[in-house]
């Protein structure tokens, strides 16, 4: 599948970091999600179907705890070194992988269905609880990416 580069609105994206979309059937399919997330005011989050992110709302940042930076997630993995996810107990361990994998944005981009569930964080030394739900975004029956909505509980 050839991938092609688009310019994406500045509110989005830093000049020096430009989503890659997918090309299916002569289409960008993700071009709108990404406007639509882009111009958000509820802290959602749009990845790819890889988990690279590609849009993050301003309230996002704010959500997992980040400072927010016009483009600052954009094309980083989630997991890589966007947000520390561990467990619920007292000693607030990080999760497993075969744990992370249920988390509901990536759950929702390896089961094709909504997902929805509790994530705990920590960041700068402080933890919280997001409930988060995703839904995957397809394209003729694949799916090319998932949409998060986040909540601090």
């Amino acid at each position: 599948m050839a991938q092609i580069d688009m310019s994406v609105a500045a509110a989005e994206v830093a000049s020096d970091v430009v989503p890659a979309l997918r090309l299916v059937g002569g289409a960008r399919p993700l071009e709108g999600w990404l406007q639509a997330v882009g111009e958000a005011e509820e802290p959602c989050l749009l990845l790819d179907r890889d988990g690279v992110v590609l849009g993050a709302s301003p309230s996002c940042h704010t959500a997992l705890g980040l400072p927010f930076r016009r483009g600052a997630l954009v094309g980083r993995g989630l997991l890589e070194d966007v947000i520390e996810l561990i467990d619920f107990s007292a000693a607030r361990i990080r999760l497993r992988p075969d744990e992370i994998e249920r988390i509901p944005p990536l759950f929702a981009l390896s089961t094709g269905a909504l997902a929805r569930g509790l994530m705990r964080i920590r960041s700068n030394g402080t933890t919280w609880t997001l409930d988060a739900i995703a839904t995957p975004l397809r394209v003729g029956g694949a799916v090319l990416g998932s949409l998060t909505f986040f909540h601090r509980v």
